[in-house]
């Protein structure tokens, strides 16, 4: 009785954790499938914003920002996967990119709200330039 209980939760925690990890829920920090920008931006505000409350305002401006800073990257993408690119060079265009992203974004926040900012950019993770 014992084993066939135990075989039953193996079973169901494989059927969960399966099509979990195949939706980009498992392991290497963005799964198999690739986001949508709408996605990546909507996953970047969350995490840049997470425990502060924007005024509406403040978010149509930070939506603003974040779709110009998007386009200006995948242009930026663009030229150099069509000139072979250098990967480190795009890194560190990246990089500044975001940080000129962040600024802007901070210069529509509060004094309060810019360090709560900056704690969430500090904490979020550094594998791609600090998003």
């Amino acid at each position: 009785m014992k084993n066939t209980i135990r075989m039953f939760v193996a079973a169901a925690a494989l059927a969960i954790a399966v099509p979990a990890y195949a939706q980009g829920g498992g392991g290497g920090g963005g799964g198999g499938m690739q986001m949508s920008p709408a996605e990546r931006m909507a996953r970047q505000k969350e995490q840049l914003f997470k425990d502060i409350t924007l005024t509406a305002a403040q978010s149509a401006k930070v939506d603003t920002i974040m779709m110009q800073a998007a386009a200006k990257q995948q242009e930026a993408m663009a030229a150099a996967r069509s000139g072979g690119g250098d990967m480190a060079a795009m890194r560190e265009s990246m990089q500044k990119m975001n940080a000129e992203r962040n600024e802007a974004l901070k210069a529509a926040l509060t004094d309060d709200q810019k360090k709560k900012f900056d704690e969430n950019v500090a904490a979020m993770p550094q594998r791609r330039g600090g998003l």
